[in-house]
């Protein structure tokens, strides 16, 4: 007799989480950028969402603005982004891809959807859309209680 798998949902969580960010980070190594961390990956994925200041970035990101500007820094060296004059504020600098970023969020977002495609051949459509909606529902409901101040970090 087998004996059954762990069922705890932040261990599922945990672990379909490292398994998806792994894959993602392996398109990103295929496409030329074996270094990328998660964080950098996130932002360079958010700044081709729309996002354009390091506010925004840290805002989603839950971090400082101090340490997406020095991620944005690399990434710029990288040549995944640029910094332009901001016309609305003259305080910050607009973040755009170039088309290497662009490039490598392509192929960040084909590991996405090769994910999203294992899950479906795993648990039907239906079942990873009421997935998805329940997953998305907790993520973004109002907090309560005292959170821990960690944050996951795969290395």
């Amino acid at each position: 007799m087998t004996a059954e798998p762990d069922l705890d949902l932040g261990v599922l969580l945990a672990a379909a989480c490292e398994r998806i960010v792994r894959e993602i980070l392996g398109a990103a190594a295929a496409a030329g950028y074996p270094h990328l961390t998660p964080s950098q990956s996130l932002a360079v994925l958010f700044i081709g969402d729309g996002l354009d200041t390091v506010t925004q970035l840290a805002e989603r990101l839950g971090m400082t603005t101090q340490a997406i500007s020095k991620i944005c820094a690399t990434l710029a060296v990288e040549g995944l982004l640029e910094r332009q004059p901001n016309e609305v504020d003259a305080r910050s600098r607009r973040l755009t891809l170039t088309p290497s970023g662009a490039e490598a969020v392509a192929g960040m977002r084909e590991a996405g959807a090769a994910a999203e495609r294992s899950w479906i051949d795993l648990v039907g459509a239906e079942t990873l859309t009421v997935v998805k909606h329940a997953l998305a529902a907790f993520a973004f409901a109002p907090r309560t209680g005292s959170a821990s101040p960690v944050r996951i970090r795969f290395s």
